[in-house]
């Protein structure tokens, strides 16, 4: 166990390839460009970034989880982390198009900043999933049944109108990923629909200071 950060093999994603990715830029909430390394690179006060990669705007197990988030990674529990990796912040980014972000917000949580790539590169370059696994299997941080989820999908989508059809795309998969200074520590791909890291989890990983990089 390392003393000054995660222990870590990241070696599935070249330097190069992460370089790369932290030029991409992503939107706020009011359609900014922001460039995805200036989020992760200790800008301001912040040491440790973790970053979720959620799924499309209207996937309700993803509401559910950053839902959950919100209620266990609170600036209060962020504290407990080892001191050289503090302070600490949690950021999410979408896929779908950023008018959303608001209704995002509404539905999930104010807690965290909230980004988005409505074309979906960063996701691409760090090479996330597309797949439709695990689409009628609720997790573990949702309590809804599929059809249940299913329908409350839908039914944001609809009072959405047209824009009930920028969401992002339906089988884009997401992933939590932790950084330090700049410098990649942790990283989980996404295998399926239901296949987020819990809150204790990523809580876990943060506190005992052994992160593994995660190989697909």
């Amino acid at each position: 166990m390392s003393s000054t950060g995660f222990s870590v093999d990241n070696s599935f994603l070249s330097d190069e390839t992460l370089h790369e990715a932290y030029e991409l830029e992503v939107q706020s909430k009011n359609g900014e460009p922001v460039r995805f390394g200036e989020l992760v690179a200790g800008k301001g006060d912040s040491v440790t970034t973790v970053v979720i990669f959620v799924r499309h705007f209207f996937c309700i197990y993803d509401q559910d989880y950053v839902r959950n988030l919100a209620g266990q990674m609170t600036h209060t529990i962020l504290e407990t982390i080892p001191n050289h990796a503090k302070p600490a912040q949690v950021i999410i980014i979408g896929c779908g198009d950023h008018t959303l972000i608001g209704p995002y917000m509404e539905e999930t949580s104010d807690a965290f900043p909230i980004y988005t790539d409505p074309t979906a590169k960063i996701y691409k370059e760090l090479k996330m999933k597309r797949t439709w696994t695990g689409f009628s299997e609720p997790p573990p941080y949702s309590l809804e049944s599929f059809p249940s989820a299913l329908y409350k999908d839908l039914k944001q989508r609809w009072k959405r109108g047209w824009s009930g059809l920028k969401g992002g795309a339906g089988n884009q998969q997401g992933g939590e990923w932790i950084f330090q200074r700049g410098q990649l520590k942790y990283a989980h791909r996404m295998q399926g629909a239901n296949d987020h890291l819990t809150a204790d989890r990523l809580l876990n990983i943060l506190t005992v200071d052994q992160g593994q990089g995660e190989k697909d």
